[in-house]
């Protein structure tokens, strides 16, 4: 290559030098200038790291509600296979700082759920039957309901109603004898068929 050649090659880099300057000059000092200032990244402490997938969840709270947990036992009406009436037995879990007989009779007033009734259970306690209180003595328990427990339905009706509430309080009360009363009186007679009803209360209370 011939000195003249050479010349003209270095005279064409410095005026490409020179045209680079002039219309990127501002973007390459920018993009210097902002690399010049971007904040440090600092990565994790491995032992920190570690520590903290060791440290196991605090599960004692919900140990504690597992243990706390139980069922009562609340007593509908179903049909069995030859379509004969029976008392079907379902369990509803509840925590044991709630009065578990308390518990009992304000689920079986609200009757069977949608599960339950899918699977045939029904109740004869009518919808509109309030629990007013529930009254423990020294040796004895009275469940005072509203008077609606007593209306609507004939014998049949009356007598299953008494049995699904006298099998639901005698299975969810620890050996205290069982009272009814309707709107603060003890029952002696119900409905208006005359139903006979013995107390304290037990699966033979009823006298048709």
């Amino acid at each position: 290559m011939s000195n003249f050649s050479k010349i003209v090659i270095i005279i064409l880099i410095i005026l490409s030098f020179f045209f680079i300057e002039e219309k990127y000059g501002k973007q390459i000092n920018s993009l210097l200038s902002s690399i010049g200032t971007m904040p440090k990244i600092e990565m994790p402490n491995k032992n920190e790291e570690t520590e903290q997938v060791k440290k196991p969840t605090d599960i004692s709270n919900q140990t504690n509600e597992t243990k706390n947990k139980t069922v009562a036992n609340i007593y509908f009406l179903a049909l069995d296979s030859d379509d004969n009436g029976i008392y079907k037995k379902v369990e509803r879990e509840y925590n044991t700082k709630e009065d578990k007989l308390t518990f009992a009779i304000k689920e079986l007033l609200k009757g069977p759920n949608f599960v339950e009734k899918s699977m045939g259970a029904y109740s004869e306690i009518p919808k509109t039957t309030k629990l007013n209180k529930i009254k423990y003595e020294k040796n004895k328990v009275i469940i005072d309901l509203s008077t609606d427990f007593q209306y609507g339905g004939g014998t049949d009706s009356i007598y299953s109603r008494m049995m699904q509430l006298i099998k639901t309080a005698v299975n969810n009360t620890n050996n205290k004898k069982i009272y009814l009363y309707l709107d603060g009186k003890q029952v002696n007679i119900l409905g208006g068929e005359g139903i006979m009803v013995s107390q304290p209360l037990t699966e033979k209370s009823l006298e048709i």
